[in-house]
Parts: C-alpha cells; structure tokens; sequence
C-alpha cells in the first residue's frame, strides 16, 4: 500500500478510535451515575428504614401490648362474671334467705312506681332440694296479693332472672346473625358490637338509648335502623319494657343480677296469686 494511503489510513483509525473512546467514556460515566444514584436511593432508603424501624417497632410493641392489655382485661371481666354468677345466679349454698330478699325488694320497687299496688304474702321452700347432678333445684311457692298489672310486670321481671349481660338475652343465633350484620356493614365496628354483648344488663336498662347510640355510632347511617330493629326484636324491647324506669332503683337495692330461676305455675282468686317457682343452685 503507498505511504499516503496508509497514513490516511491511520489517521481515520485514530479518528474512529478517538470517538469510539469518547463514546464509551460517556457511556462509563452514564452507568456510573446510575449506579451512583442508584446506590444513593439505597443508601437513603436504608437510612429511612433504619430512622423508621425502631420507630415501627415501638408501635408494633405498643398495640401488641394495647392488644394483649384489652385480652387481660376482658378475661379478667369474664372471670369477674363468673365470679358473680356464681354467688348471685347460681350459688352454692341454699337460697332462700336472699330469694326472699330479692322478691320482696322488686315488689318495692314496683310500687315506688306507682302504677300499680301489690304485695308478696308469703314465700315457702320445699326442705329438701332435688340433686341432678351438675346443679340442684328447690321448689317454692309464692303467694301475692294484687292487681294484674302488678303481677305481669313482677314475672316480666322474674324472666329475666339469671341474666347478667346483653348477650344473656339474645339467643346464640341471634347473637352470631348481630355480629355478621356489623361485620359485613361496618367491619371495624364489630370490636364495639363485641363490647356491646358483653354489657351490663342493667346498665343497658338505665340508659338504653346511649348504650344502643355508642355501638352504633361508626355504623353507616343507613345501616343503623336495622341493627337497632334487629337487637329489640331479640330481646332487648322486652328489657327495655321490664326494667327501664326501675333500673336505678334496682341497683340501688343491689339485687341484680336475679337468682336462676323459673316459673311453673300461676293460678289467681281475685288479687289473690299464687305462683310456682323453681330456684337453682350448685
């Protein structure tokens, strides 16, 4: 090849070399600042992580314990309930003395109200209690002297007995049906229908329209008429008729809850009434 081909021939591959290398060092450095960014994000991305952990954390820990606090504290309520029960529902000795209390303290209580008049004559036990295993039962026979009136409120009263909580007077399939109302309506609601079951039973009684509004509240509007027909319908009407406007009264007189028991049979001879009863015990 003549000498002037092969020096053009050199320059052009310097030339082509020259920007093949300038080429390649601007691709270099674009790789570089991606990486560079790329490492940067990263780095700030474990920066935050390592700021925020700790900080998540402490909140995990803390509505673990908020968690594991309100777990502690419905058990403890439960076994406060059980507890009651126990001593006022179902005790284990003989009932007598404070089913005589007891009786005679809803007759005063009736009257306070003025509506009607009546009063409880006599209250006799069988002597001897029927065993059946897991419980007892002893037999009694009340008698009374008043108007109808009076006695069908004394024995809407007397149903209720042995009922302590909200939950006592729905059926179980009434309570699951309220929980999956509130769970498909207003899913974080069902904590506050949960607590609602679980309520006192008086208390509700007392105040009927706050209890029902504080469960309620986070429900959608819409949804609210039903769930409050639903929870009347299941047994909290009858309360409210029972028990509204002498639910002060009764816990005043500290008679609640009601022993356990059931009535057998009702026969009348003008305002004279006689009722059957059965208490229950352990």
């Amino acid at each position: 090849m003549p000498l002037p081909d092969l020096l053009s021939l050199r320059r052009s591959m310097k030339i082509t070399l020259f920007t093949l290398g300038i080429l390649l060092s601007v691709a270099a450095c674009g790789l570089l600042i991606a990486h560079t960014r790329s490492f940067s994000l990263k780095r700030d991305t474990a920066v935050m992580i390592g700021t925020t952990l700790p900080e998540l954390r402490s909140t995990v820990s803390l509505l673990k314990a908020n968690q594991e606090a309100e777990q502690h504290f419905f058990r403890s309520a439960l076994s406060a309930r059980e507890e009651q029960a126990s001593v006022y529902i179902l005790p284990a000795g003989p009932a007598a003395s404070r089913a005589v209390s007891v009786l005679q303290s809803i007759a005063r209580v009736l009257r306070e109200t003025g509506e009607s008049q009546g009063s409880i004559d006599a209250l006799s036990f069988q002597e001897k209690a029927s065993d059946h295993g897991d419980y007892k039962t002893v037999s009694a026979t009340l008698k009374m002297t008043s108007d109808f009136r009076f006695v069908a409120r004394f024995l809407s009263i007397l149903a209720l007995s042995g009922d302590m909580m909200i939950r006592d007077v729905f059926s179980d399939e009434a309570s699951s049906t309220f929980l999956r109302q509130v769970n498909e309506s207003a899913p974080l609601s069902l904590k506050a229908a949960e607590d609602f079951l679980y309520g006192d039973l008086l208390t509700y009684a007392a105040e009927p329209d706050q209890v029902e509004q504080a469960m309620l509240q986070d429900i959608p509007e819409e949804m609210q008429p039903d769930i409050r027909a639903f929870v009347l319908a299941s047994g909290l009407a009858d309360v409210r008729r029972s028990l509204s406007d002498i639910a002060p009264n009764l816990k005043k007189e500290r008679i609640w809850p009601l022993p356990f028991l059931t009535v057998d049979s009702l026969q009348r001879d003008g305002e004279k009434w006689q009722i059957g009863l059965t208490f229950y015990r352990r």
